[in-house]
Protein backbone atom coordinates (compact mmCIF):
# COMPACT_ATOMS: atom_id res chain seq x y z
CA UNK A 1 0.00 0.00 0.00
CA UNK A 2 0.88 3.91 -0.73
CA UNK A 3 1.31 6.40 2.44
CA UNK A 4 -1.45 8.35 -0.18
CA UNK A 5 -4.67 8.17 -0.47
CA UNK A 6 -5.84 7.84 -3.86
CA UNK A 7 -8.09 10.91 -3.11
CA UNK A 8 -4.62 12.42 -2.73
CA UNK A 9 -2.95 11.43 -5.76
CA UNK A 10 -1.93 7.92 -4.31
CA UNK A 11 -2.12 4.36 -6.26
CA UNK A 12 -5.21 2.82 -5.84
CA UNK A 13 -5.77 -0.08 -4.43
CA UNK A 14 -7.28 -1.74 -6.91
CA UNK A 15 -6.78 -1.09 -10.71
CA UNK A 16 -8.58 -4.01 -12.74
CA UNK A 17 -11.93 -4.64 -13.69
CA UNK A 18 -15.17 -5.39 -11.32
CA UNK A 19 -17.95 -8.03 -12.84
CA UNK A 20 -20.28 -6.19 -15.11
CA UNK A 21 -24.11 -6.10 -14.86
CA UNK A 22 -26.29 -7.40 -16.03
CA UNK A 23 -24.94 -10.13 -17.63
CA UNK A 24 -25.46 -12.49 -19.92
CA UNK A 25 -25.88 -16.39 -19.71
CA UNK A 26 -24.70 -19.05 -22.81
CA UNK A 27 -28.08 -19.00 -23.67
CA UNK A 28 -29.30 -14.96 -23.43
CA UNK A 29 -28.93 -14.60 -27.13
CA UNK A 30 -30.35 -17.32 -28.18
CA UNK A 31 -33.29 -17.08 -26.15
CA UNK A 32 -34.03 -13.37 -27.26
CA UNK A 33 -33.72 -14.68 -30.72
CA UNK A 34 -36.30 -16.74 -30.35
CA UNK A 35 -39.03 -14.50 -29.27
CA UNK A 36 -38.01 -11.61 -32.14
CA UNK A 37 -38.25 -14.24 -34.94
CA UNK A 38 -41.06 -15.42 -33.65
CA UNK A 39 -44.37 -13.68 -34.26
CA UNK A 40 -45.13 -12.95 -30.62
CA UNK A 41 -43.59 -9.85 -29.05
CA UNK A 42 -46.27 -9.22 -26.62
CA UNK A 43 -48.82 -10.89 -24.37
CA UNK A 44 -51.24 -8.81 -26.23
CA UNK A 45 -50.11 -10.24 -29.38
CA UNK A 46 -52.20 -12.99 -31.21
CA UNK A 47 -52.20 -16.76 -30.33
CA UNK A 48 -49.56 -18.70 -32.17
CA UNK A 49 -50.61 -22.23 -30.67
CA UNK A 50 -47.88 -22.13 -28.43
CA UNK A 51 -47.87 -20.93 -25.17
CA UNK A 52 -46.57 -17.01 -24.18
CA UNK A 53 -43.06 -16.96 -22.63
CA UNK A 54 -44.77 -14.69 -19.88
CA UNK A 55 -46.60 -17.63 -18.97
CA UNK A 56 -43.49 -20.04 -18.15
CA UNK A 57 -41.60 -17.23 -16.85
CA UNK A 58 -44.78 -16.44 -14.04
CA UNK A 59 -45.32 -20.26 -13.55
CA UNK A 60 -41.26 -20.59 -12.75
CA UNK A 61 -41.07 -17.45 -10.74
CA UNK A 62 -44.08 -18.32 -7.79
CA UNK A 63 -42.49 -21.44 -8.01
CA UNK A 64 -39.26 -19.74 -7.10
CA UNK A 65 -40.84 -18.19 -4.66
CA UNK A 66 -43.26 -20.18 -3.40
CA UNK A 67 -46.29 -18.68 -4.21
CA UNK A 68 -49.26 -19.74 -5.57
CA UNK A 69 -49.24 -17.02 -8.84
CA UNK A 70 -47.37 -14.72 -10.60
CA UNK A 71 -48.45 -11.81 -12.66
CA UNK A 72 -45.33 -10.16 -15.03
CA UNK A 73 -45.81 -6.33 -15.23
CA UNK A 74 -43.36 -3.80 -17.22
CA UNK A 75 -42.58 -2.68 -14.09
CA UNK A 76 -41.34 -2.85 -10.16
CA UNK A 77 -43.86 0.47 -9.61
CA UNK A 78 -46.22 -1.13 -12.07
CA UNK A 79 -45.89 -4.60 -9.52
CA UNK A 80 -46.91 -2.36 -6.61
CA UNK A 81 -49.70 0.01 -8.00
CA UNK A 82 -51.17 -3.40 -9.52
CA UNK A 83 -51.69 -5.23 -6.20
CA UNK A 84 -52.60 -2.03 -4.09
CA UNK A 85 -55.49 -1.58 -6.96
CA UNK A 86 -56.27 -5.59 -6.43
CA UNK A 87 -56.52 -5.06 -3.04
CA UNK A 88 -58.91 -2.41 -2.92
CA UNK A 89 -56.86 0.55 -1.96
CA UNK A 90 -58.80 3.75 -2.02
CA UNK A 91 -58.40 7.48 -1.74
CA UNK A 92 -58.26 8.73 1.80
CA UNK A 93 -57.17 5.36 2.62
CA UNK A 94 -53.65 5.09 4.54
CA UNK A 95 -50.99 3.06 4.03
CA UNK A 96 -47.76 2.32 6.13
CA UNK A 97 -44.68 2.64 4.41
CA UNK A 98 -41.09 2.47 5.83
CA UNK A 99 -39.34 6.37 5.60
CA UNK A 100 -36.01 4.57 4.24
CA UNK A 101 -36.63 2.92 1.11
CA UNK A 102 -36.56 4.44 -2.86
CA UNK A 103 -39.40 6.52 -3.61
CA UNK A 104 -41.46 4.44 -5.86
CA UNK A 105 -42.93 2.41 -2.64
CA UNK A 106 -44.43 5.56 -1.11
CA UNK A 107 -45.49 7.15 -4.17
CA UNK A 108 -47.47 4.50 -5.64
CA UNK A 109 -49.54 4.60 -2.52
CA UNK A 110 -50.14 8.54 -3.31
CA UNK A 111 -50.84 7.22 -7.13
CA UNK A 112 -53.94 5.15 -5.64
CA UNK A 113 -54.99 8.51 -3.86
CA UNK A 114 -53.77 6.99 -0.38
CA UNK A 115 -52.23 8.24 1.72
CA UNK A 116 -48.27 7.24 2.60
CA UNK A 117 -47.63 7.23 6.08
CA UNK A 118 -44.09 6.90 6.79
CA UNK A 119 -42.72 5.14 9.77
CA UNK A 120 -38.81 4.58 11.69
CA UNK A 121 -36.53 1.78 10.47
CA UNK A 122 -35.13 -0.52 12.81
CA UNK A 123 -31.51 0.92 13.17
CA UNK A 124 -29.85 -2.73 12.65
CA UNK A 125 -31.61 -4.75 9.30
CA UNK A 126 -32.68 -0.84 8.18
CA UNK A 127 -36.21 -2.04 7.66
CA UNK A 128 -39.43 -0.91 8.92
CA UNK A 129 -39.82 -0.85 12.75
CA UNK A 130 -42.84 -2.92 13.87
CA UNK A 131 -42.84 -0.64 17.18
CA UNK A 132 -42.97 1.98 14.85
CA UNK A 133 -46.16 0.50 12.29
CA UNK A 134 -48.27 -0.11 15.56
CA UNK A 135 -47.75 3.47 16.80
CA UNK A 136 -48.73 4.80 13.38
CA UNK A 137 -52.00 2.91 12.78
CA UNK A 138 -55.21 4.85 12.65
CA UNK A 139 -59.18 4.22 11.80
CA UNK A 140 -57.88 5.05 8.56
CA UNK A 141 -55.36 2.61 7.95
CA UNK A 142 -55.91 -0.09 5.54
CA UNK A 143 -52.45 -1.57 5.11
CA UNK A 144 -48.30 -2.24 5.93
CA UNK A 145 -45.86 -2.28 3.23
CA UNK A 146 -42.41 -4.23 4.06
CA UNK A 147 -39.48 -3.47 2.38
CA UNK A 148 -36.43 -5.78 2.31
CA UNK A 149 -33.94 -3.34 1.93
CA UNK A 150 -30.00 -4.46 1.03
CA UNK A 151 -29.50 -7.42 2.72
CA UNK A 152 -31.90 -7.65 5.01
CA UNK A 153 -35.55 -8.90 5.58
CA UNK A 154 -38.40 -7.13 7.51
CA UNK A 155 -39.61 -8.31 10.89
CA UNK A 156 -42.15 -10.44 9.01
CA UNK A 157 -43.53 -12.43 12.19
CA UNK A 158 -44.63 -9.00 13.92
CA UNK A 159 -45.86 -7.28 10.63
CA UNK A 160 -48.11 -10.41 10.12
CA UNK A 161 -49.18 -10.76 13.66
CA UNK A 162 -50.33 -7.04 13.55
CA UNK A 163 -51.68 -7.61 10.62
CA UNK A 164 -54.01 -10.03 11.70
CA UNK A 165 -54.95 -8.34 14.62
CA UNK A 166 -55.43 -4.89 13.47
CA UNK A 167 -56.81 -6.40 10.09
CA UNK A 168 -54.76 -4.71 7.65
CA UNK A 169 -53.37 -5.97 4.03
CA UNK A 170 -49.82 -6.82 4.54
CA UNK A 171 -47.51 -6.14 1.12
CA UNK A 172 -44.36 -6.93 0.46
CA UNK A 173 -41.66 -5.00 -1.54
CA UNK A 174 -39.23 -7.48 -2.40
CA UNK A 175 -37.20 -5.82 -4.93
CA UNK A 176 -34.14 -6.24 -3.46
CA UNK A 177 -34.79 -9.69 -1.96
CA UNK A 178 -34.88 -12.42 -4.72
CA UNK A 179 -34.13 -15.50 -2.79
CA UNK A 180 -34.55 -14.47 0.67
CA UNK A 181 -36.02 -16.76 2.82
CA UNK A 182 -38.05 -16.22 6.29
CA UNK A 183 -38.27 -19.46 7.99
CA UNK A 184 -37.89 -21.13 5.06
CA UNK A 185 -40.63 -19.08 3.36
CA UNK A 186 -39.41 -16.69 -0.12
CA UNK A 187 -39.58 -12.97 0.47
CA UNK A 188 -42.68 -12.26 -1.53
CA UNK A 189 -44.82 -15.25 -0.19
CA UNK A 190 -45.32 -13.76 3.21
CA UNK A 191 -48.28 -11.23 2.65
CA UNK A 192 -51.07 -10.57 0.82
CA UNK A 193 -48.98 -9.78 -2.19
CA UNK A 194 -45.36 -9.21 -2.83
CA UNK A 195 -43.65 -7.18 -5.55
CA UNK A 196 -40.71 -7.12 -7.40
CA UNK A 197 -38.71 -5.02 -9.46
CA UNK A 198 -36.72 -6.33 -12.62
CA UNK A 199 -35.18 -2.69 -13.00
CA UNK A 200 -31.29 -3.05 -14.49
CA UNK A 201 -29.65 -2.83 -11.24
CA UNK A 202 -31.64 -5.53 -9.51
CA UNK A 203 -30.16 -8.78 -8.95
CA UNK A 204 -33.15 -10.53 -11.60
CA UNK A 205 -33.71 -7.78 -14.44
CA UNK A 206 -34.72 -7.30 -17.83
CA UNK A 207 -33.45 -3.35 -18.10
CA UNK A 208 -36.90 -2.72 -16.32
CA UNK A 209 -40.00 -5.49 -15.51
CA UNK A 210 -41.55 -6.37 -12.66
CA UNK A 211 -43.34 -9.37 -10.61
CA UNK A 212 -46.34 -9.66 -8.86
CA UNK A 213 -47.03 -12.85 -6.37
CA UNK A 214 -50.03 -14.03 -4.68
CA UNK A 215 -51.30 -17.02 -3.41
CA UNK A 216 -54.53 -15.42 -3.13
CA UNK A 217 -56.78 -16.20 -6.03
CA UNK A 218 -58.95 -13.58 -5.90
CA UNK A 219 -56.42 -10.97 -5.78
CA UNK A 220 -54.53 -13.02 -8.51
CA UNK A 221 -57.38 -12.89 -11.07
CA UNK A 222 -58.08 -8.93 -10.12
CA UNK A 223 -54.17 -8.11 -11.09
CA UNK A 224 -53.98 -9.73 -14.33
CA UNK A 225 -57.14 -7.81 -15.62
CA UNK A 226 -55.45 -4.42 -13.55
CA UNK A 227 -52.17 -4.90 -15.38
CA UNK A 228 -54.29 -5.53 -18.30
CA UNK A 229 -56.85 -2.89 -19.62
CA UNK A 230 -59.30 -5.09 -17.69
CA UNK A 231 -58.33 -8.07 -19.94
CA UNK A 232 -57.06 -11.34 -18.35
CA UNK A 233 -56.08 -14.99 -20.31
CA UNK A 234 -59.19 -16.51 -21.96
CA UNK A 235 -60.23 -19.16 -19.93
CA UNK A 236 -61.76 -20.73 -23.06
CA UNK A 237 -60.35 -22.61 -26.25
CA UNK A 238 -57.68 -20.43 -28.18
CA UNK A 239 -58.05 -19.32 -31.95
CA UNK A 240 -54.06 -18.65 -34.02
CA UNK A 241 -54.14 -15.33 -35.31
CA UNK A 242 -56.42 -14.16 -33.18
CA UNK A 243 -56.18 -12.56 -29.73
CA UNK A 244 -55.66 -14.16 -26.54
CA UNK A 245 -56.59 -12.23 -24.02
CA UNK A 246 -60.72 -11.46 -23.49
CA UNK A 247 -62.72 -8.37 -22.49
CA UNK A 248 -64.07 -8.44 -19.39
CA UNK A 249 -66.52 -5.84 -17.89
CA UNK A 250 -64.91 -5.90 -14.27
CA UNK A 251 -62.55 -4.32 -13.56
CA UNK A 252 -60.70 -0.67 -14.88
CA UNK A 253 -57.27 -1.09 -15.30
CA UNK A 254 -54.10 0.08 -17.42
CA UNK A 255 -51.50 -1.34 -19.71
CA UNK A 256 -49.23 -2.46 -17.56
CA UNK A 257 -47.97 -5.51 -19.52
CA UNK A 258 -44.17 -6.94 -19.78
CA UNK A 259 -43.28 -7.82 -23.34
CA UNK A 260 -41.93 -10.79 -24.56
CA UNK A 261 -37.87 -9.99 -25.44
CA UNK A 262 -38.31 -8.78 -21.05
CA UNK A 263 -40.08 -12.36 -20.28
CA UNK A 264 -37.22 -14.27 -21.77
CA UNK A 265 -34.74 -11.69 -20.22
CA UNK A 266 -35.99 -13.18 -16.57
CA UNK A 267 -36.52 -16.17 -17.13
CA UNK A 268 -32.63 -16.59 -18.54
CA UNK A 269 -31.49 -14.67 -15.61
CA UNK A 270 -33.48 -16.73 -12.94
CA UNK A 271 -31.50 -19.57 -14.16
CA UNK A 272 -28.24 -18.46 -12.98
CA UNK A 273 -29.78 -16.32 -9.92
CA UNK A 274 -29.25 -18.86 -7.31
CA UNK A 275 -25.55 -19.54 -8.17
CA UNK A 276 -25.28 -16.22 -7.86
CA UNK A 277 -26.77 -15.48 -5.01
CA UNK A 278 -24.75 -17.95 -3.14
CA UNK A 279 -21.84 -16.25 -4.54
CA UNK A 280 -22.65 -12.33 -3.30
CA UNK A 281 -23.83 -14.19 0.38
CA UNK A 282 -20.11 -15.71 0.53
CA UNK A 283 -18.20 -13.16 -0.42
CA UNK A 284 -20.51 -10.87 2.01
CA UNK A 285 -19.55 -13.52 4.96
CA UNK A 286 -16.27 -13.12 4.11
CA UNK A 287 -16.67 -9.13 4.22
CA UNK A 288 -18.45 -9.44 7.57
CA UNK A 289 -15.84 -11.20 9.56
CA UNK A 290 -12.99 -9.09 7.85
CA UNK A 291 -14.33 -5.74 8.25
CA UNK A 292 -15.80 -6.17 12.16
CA UNK A 293 -12.60 -7.37 12.99
CA UNK A 294 -11.26 -3.95 14.15
CA UNK A 295 -14.29 -2.77 16.01
CA UNK A 296 -15.39 0.30 13.88
CA UNK A 297 -17.61 -1.23 11.35
CA UNK A 298 -21.00 -2.54 12.23
CA UNK A 299 -22.32 -5.03 9.91
CA UNK A 300 -25.89 -5.41 9.25
CA UNK A 301 -27.94 -7.78 11.82
CA UNK A 302 -30.80 -9.84 10.27
CA UNK A 303 -33.21 -11.20 12.36
CA UNK A 304 -32.20 -14.61 13.27
CA UNK A 305 -35.57 -15.78 11.06
CA UNK A 306 -34.35 -13.99 7.81
CA UNK A 307 -32.68 -17.53 7.46
CA UNK A 308 -31.11 -16.86 4.02
CA UNK A 309 -29.92 -13.19 3.23
CA UNK A 310 -30.11 -12.15 -0.68
CA UNK A 311 -27.98 -9.14 -1.46
CA UNK A 312 -28.68 -6.47 -3.51
CA UNK A 313 -26.00 -4.28 -1.67
CA UNK A 314 -23.47 -5.32 1.06
CA UNK A 315 -24.11 -2.23 3.72
CA UNK A 316 -21.67 -2.37 6.90
CA UNK A 317 -21.93 1.16 9.54
CA UNK A 318 -19.09 2.97 10.57
CA UNK A 319 -19.46 3.64 14.31
CA UNK A 320 -18.82 7.11 15.97
CA UNK A 321 -15.45 8.72 15.86
CA UNK A 322 -14.56 5.88 13.13
CA UNK A 323 -12.35 6.79 10.33
CA UNK A 324 -11.26 10.24 12.26
CA UNK A 325 -14.84 11.37 12.83
CA UNK A 326 -15.23 11.53 8.74
CA UNK A 327 -18.59 11.17 7.38
CA UNK A 328 -19.70 8.18 5.56
CA UNK A 329 -20.30 9.81 2.50
CA UNK A 330 -16.37 11.07 2.43
CA UNK A 331 -15.30 7.37 3.56
CA UNK A 332 -17.69 6.19 0.38
CA UNK A 333 -15.67 8.68 -2.01
CA UNK A 334 -12.74 7.28 -0.61
CA UNK A 335 -13.29 3.74 -1.32
CA UNK A 336 -15.02 4.59 -4.73
CA UNK A 337 -11.09 6.00 -5.76
CA UNK A 338 -9.55 3.03 -4.32
CA UNK A 339 -11.45 0.21 -6.14
CA UNK A 340 -12.64 1.94 -9.14
CA UNK A 341 -16.35 1.37 -8.69
CA UNK A 342 -18.42 3.27 -7.41
CA UNK A 343 -19.22 3.42 -3.47
CA UNK A 344 -22.35 5.01 -1.68
CA UNK A 345 -24.55 5.90 1.22
CA UNK A 346 -28.37 4.82 1.37
CA UNK A 347 -31.09 6.57 -0.02
CA UNK A 348 -31.79 9.53 1.53
CA UNK A 349 -34.91 9.37 4.48
CA UNK A 350 -38.24 10.09 2.47
CA UNK A 351 -39.40 12.66 4.24
CA UNK A 352 -36.02 14.63 3.28
CA UNK A 353 -35.89 12.89 -0.77
CA UNK A 354 -35.92 15.61 -3.57
CA UNK A 355 -37.65 13.45 -5.90
CA UNK A 356 -40.31 12.66 -3.12
CA UNK A 357 -43.72 15.55 -2.39
CA UNK A 358 -46.42 13.56 -3.65
CA UNK A 359 -48.31 16.94 -3.45
CA UNK A 360 -47.06 17.26 -6.67
CA UNK A 361 -49.35 14.75 -8.31
CA UNK A 362 -51.76 16.27 -10.60
CA UNK A 363 -54.70 18.25 -8.73
CA UNK A 364 -52.97 16.72 -5.29
CA UNK A 365 -52.17 20.06 -4.00
CA UNK A 366 -55.78 21.23 -4.82
CA UNK A 367 -57.31 19.29 -2.54
CA UNK A 368 -58.64 20.07 1.29
CA UNK A 369 -56.27 16.96 2.77
CA UNK A 370 -53.27 17.53 0.75
CA UNK A 371 -51.21 18.60 3.71
CA UNK A 372 -51.64 14.80 4.55
CA UNK A 373 -48.94 14.06 1.98
CA UNK A 374 -46.38 15.86 2.91
CA UNK A 375 -43.32 13.87 3.99
CA UNK A 376 -42.07 16.66 6.11
CA UNK A 377 -44.34 15.87 8.41
CA UNK A 378 -43.17 12.22 9.67
CA UNK A 379 -40.26 12.42 11.78
CA UNK A 380 -37.52 9.66 11.06
CA UNK A 381 -34.60 10.10 13.33
CA UNK A 382 -33.13 6.49 12.93
CA UNK A 383 -33.46 6.60 9.34
CA UNK A 384 -31.42 9.48 8.78
CA UNK A 385 -28.87 8.57 11.76
CA UNK A 386 -28.34 4.92 10.00
CA UNK A 387 -28.05 6.76 6.52
CA UNK A 388 -25.15 9.21 7.68
CA UNK A 389 -23.55 6.34 8.70
CA UNK A 390 -23.83 3.45 5.85
CA UNK A 391 -21.47 2.23 3.04
CA UNK A 392 -23.00 0.64 0.07
CA UNK A 393 -20.90 -2.05 -2.11
CA UNK A 394 -23.62 -2.52 -4.71
CA UNK A 395 -24.04 -6.50 -5.46
CA UNK A 396 -21.67 -6.83 -8.73
CA UNK A 397 -18.77 -6.21 -6.71
CA UNK A 398 -19.74 -9.74 -4.95
CA UNK A 399 -19.96 -11.71 -7.69
CA UNK A 400 -15.86 -11.52 -8.29
CA UNK A 401 -12.50 -13.35 -7.42
CA UNK A 402 -11.40 -14.01 -3.42
CA UNK A 403 -9.25 -10.87 -5.15
CA UNK A 404 -11.94 -8.76 -5.50
CA UNK A 405 -12.92 -9.09 -1.89
CA UNK A 406 -9.75 -8.64 -0.78
CA UNK A 407 -9.88 -5.56 -2.46
CA UNK A 408 -12.51 -4.13 -0.47
CA UNK A 409 -10.77 -5.12 2.74
CA UNK A 410 -7.65 -3.58 1.92
CA UNK A 411 -9.38 -0.42 0.95
CA UNK A 412 -10.82 -0.17 4.22
CA UNK A 413 -7.38 -0.89 5.93
CA UNK A 414 -5.77 1.73 3.81
CA UNK A 415 -8.18 4.83 4.35
CA UNK A 416 -8.49 3.86 7.85
CA UNK A 417 -4.46 3.98 8.50
CA UNK A 418 -4.68 6.85 6.09
CA UNK A 419 -8.35 8.83 7.25
CA UNK A 420 -6.16 12.19 8.51
CA UNK A 421 -5.85 12.60 4.46
CA UNK A 422 -9.81 12.42 4.33
CA UNK A 423 -11.21 15.81 3.64
CA UNK A 424 -12.99 17.26 6.93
Amino acid sequence: MTGRLALAGGAPVWSGDWPGWPQLGPHTAERVAQVLNGERWAISGHWTGRPAVEVELAERFAEFVGARWCVPVDHGSSALITGLHALGIKPGDEVIVPGLTWVASASVVARTGAIPVLVDVDPDTLCIDPQAVEAAITPATVAVMAVHLYSAMADMDALRAIARRRSLALVEDAAQAYGSTWNGAGAGSLGDFGAFSAQQGKTLTAGEGGLLVTSDPGLRERAEMVRGDGRRYALGPREVGRPELEELSLVQGWNMHISEVQSALLLDGLERLPEQNACRAAAAEVLDKALGAEGDLEPIKPYTANDRRAYYHYAIRLRPGAFAGRSAATVCRALSAELGFWVHTPYRPLNGHPLYDPRRLPGLADQDFAWKFDPARFELPVAHREAERTVLLHHPMLLGSPGHTQAVVDAFDKIRRLADQLPA
